[in-house]
């Protein structure tokens, strides 16, 4: 089986060509309807990938499914054609709709770094919806944002945990460069559009003064304590000055409700997004320690049947 080239033109027209081929099998399947491609081909992207992306959407009721699979709802499989390998997600027409209509968790997360193109489609509802999902929302944007911050909070907290109770510079330097390339991510879905290459350099443009305190000051070989601790800082007010903007749907419901909240019904209003439990209480845990949540303990019951109660976290804002 050829590899692929290592020459950017050459490499681009291997997996272009290849993904011809592969849609050209897949139209003479009935039971196909549609195939997206999850990222762009061109030169500028090509370069540094080393399979294709698809979303191959199915009939209803198809699904071949395999021991690997487990209990998980999604199925992926990983083709390949000319040497060049394809990694698939299958999904059937009923779920891809759930995954637009429902905004569902698996539908389009990381849609802000990676370019989506419906390269083949025998079904034009699939195509309204295709059209209808590939839009940025504004709602999407947002609990989007909130996800990624919480890479920002958590890179945040163990860089301060290592300065100030380990004066470990080294493992404080790596955990600030993560939380620099979290909040370049940050950056990006906050502008609200798609940026398929390395976020840090869009980012360096973005936010030129940030980005030389938090990255470019860190990774420069000096790493000294006051380095550090100055871009330390720098991400601290970072969190500080746009949380309103970050957590927006977590205090936004949280202000509607007017009450505690236990972390286990927070999980469950957002559970069609792709905010996840750990997010949630990341968030929620970085507003108790800024004083602006009041944090709590809720009851709860581990099985339908039990009959003991443990706590949970809970959260209120006044």
């Amino acid at each position: 089986m050829p590899r692929p080239s290592f020459d950017p033109v050459a490499r681009t027209a291997e997996f272009n060509a290849a993904l011809s081929d592969f849609l050209d099998r897949l139209k003479d399947d009935s039971y196909v309807l549609a195939a997206v491609l999850v990222g762009s081909l061109d030169e500028q992207t090509t370069w540094r990938r080393e399979s294709l992306g698809l979303w191959i959407i199915e009939a209803d009721g198809v699904a071949k499914r395999l021991k690997s699979d487990g209990q998980d709802e999604r199925i992926f499989r990983t083709f390949a054609e000319a040497g060049v390998n394809i990694h698939a997600e299958i999904i059937s027409r009923s779920r891809f709709r759930r995954m637009i209509e429902g905004n569902s968790r698996t539908a389009f997360n990381c849609s802000f770094f990676a370019h989506r193109e419906l390269v083949y489609c025998e079904d034009e509802s699939i195509s309204n919806w295709f059209e209808k999902a590939n839009s940025v929302a504004t709602t999407d944007q947002s609990r989007e944002l909130l996800a990624v911050i919480t890479w920002t909070i958590h890179a945040r907290k163990f860089a301060r945990k290592l300065i100030d109770r380990r004066n470990d510079l080294s493992l404080a330097r790596q955990e600030l460069i993560w939380a620099a390339h979290a909040v370049a991510h940050a950056e990006i879905v906050r502008s609200g559009q798609v940026h398929e290459h390395e976020a840090i350099y869009r980012a360096l443009e973005l936010q030129p003064d940030l980005f030389q305190t938090i990255y470019l000051d860190v990774i420069s070989g000096r790493g000294t304590k006051k380095a550090l601790s100055a871009a330390l800082d720098a991400v601290e007010h970072y969190l500080a000055e746009n949380a309103d903007e970050f957590l927006k749907p977590l205090l936004k419901y949280l202000k509607k409700q007017r009450r505690v909240v236990p972390l286990s019904e927070l999980s469950e209003h957002f559970a069609h997004t792709q905010l996840y439990p750990w997010h949630l209480e990341s968030a929620c845990e970085w507003l108790e320690e800024q004083g602006r949540l009041e944090k709590v303990s809720a009851l709860f019951r581990i099985t339908k049947k039990s009959r003991v109660d443990v706590e949970e976290p809970a959260y209120f804002l006044d």
